[in-house]
């Protein structure tokens, strides 16, 4: 998500999962190992010095965010990626063990993606891909088959190999995230056409309000749009809008993971009650908690004790 949408506070997640059954994610894509540099500003283009406020190194990438948060709030979450038999690798793989979350793999043969995120004061990004995942790849789709048939929710992240899980979808709900999407990029068509759930930024998008009703219009169930500090927008298959107004975030430590734990906080709400207003509030909740932390999703003690399992 371009920017920090916020809203509420987490004491206001609906606590309508506490009687229910854990749902069931499956994500499908990606992760990395990121370096994290922060910075009070952006360096100008030329040779130079640069002093960091900080940094760090941990786990990275769309995929891991949506499964970290989506764990975070009770669902019992599956992830499968790409990652390389290395050293980053081996971290990736102990901290989905320690959080919980079934991790299937596929290895790459160029290794485990690598991030160096520049952060400024503002929460913006730069990012630089120090190691690629590798492209074309063949993708053994059979590991993730039988995976598919026990998700309540299946995301597909908009990597290039990813595309090869199409096909097996064609009968169940697919959740998509097409981020900072501009309106005539063809890399995400093939994407957009598969959403049943179609989260996306409006920061390279001034007409998404006409782009999200052409895709309720070819069958979407739910299309979201979020604007950074302007709140977010969600419209539904019968019409119905509504825009939620943003609020600040109590500290900004890190914005990287605020959308995907908006996607989840609006995940658990939708799936449990099918509320388009309690589900866009709640996913402005989650990314106001996620960006008070220095990881993708917030920590455990930062999740309401009625949404934990």
């Amino acid at each position: 998500m371009s920017g920090i949408l916020l809203n509420s506070t987490m004491d206001e997640l609906s606590d309508a999962t506490t009687s229910e059954s854990p749902l069931r994610a499956l994500v499908l894509g990606g992760v990395a190992w990121n370096t994290m540099v922060y910075l009070d500003e952006f360096p100008t283009p030329e040779p130079q010095t640069v002093f960091a406020r900080g940094s760090h190194q941990t786990i990275g990438s769309s995929g891991a965010g949506k499964a970290l948060n989506l764990r975070r709030l009770g669902f019992e979450t599956t992830l499968w990626a790409l990652v390389g038999d290395d050293a980053p690798g081996r971290r990736i793989r102990q901290r989905m063990s320690a959080e919980d979350i079934a991790f299937f793999t596929q290895p790459d043969p160029g290794g485990t993606t690598r991030h160096v995120n520049l952060m400024n004061a503002a929460g913006e990004r730069i990012s630089i891909f120090a190691n690629p995942d590798t492209s074309p790849v063949a993708i053994d789709t059979d590991a993730v088959a039988a995976l598919i048939p026990s998700a309540d929710l299946i995301s597909v992240t908009i990597l290039d190999h990813c595309r090869a899980f199409l096909p097996l979808l064609s009968e169940r709900p697919v959740w998509c995230d097409i981020h900072d999407y501009d309106g005539v990029n063809s890399y995400h068509r093939e994407f957009i056409d598969a959403a049943d759930y179609l989260f996306l930024s409006s920061v390279h998008l001034p007409g998404y309000r006409r782009f999200m009703e052409a895709r309720i219009e070819a069958g979407a169930r739910v299309v979201v749009c979020t604007h950074g500090a302007d709140g977010a927008s969600g419209l539904d298959a019968t019409g119905t809008w509504v825009d939620v107004e943003a609020s600040p975030a109590a500290r900004l430590v890190d914005s990287n993971g605020a959308g995907d734990a908006f996607f989840a906080g609006f995940a658990v709400s939708w799936l449990r009650e099918q509320n388009l207003t309690a589900a866009l509030a709640n996913g402005a909740t989650m990314a106001a908690a996620a960006v008070a932390s220095g990881e993708l999703a917030p920590g455990k003690d930062d999740v309401p004790l009625q949404l934990r399992r």
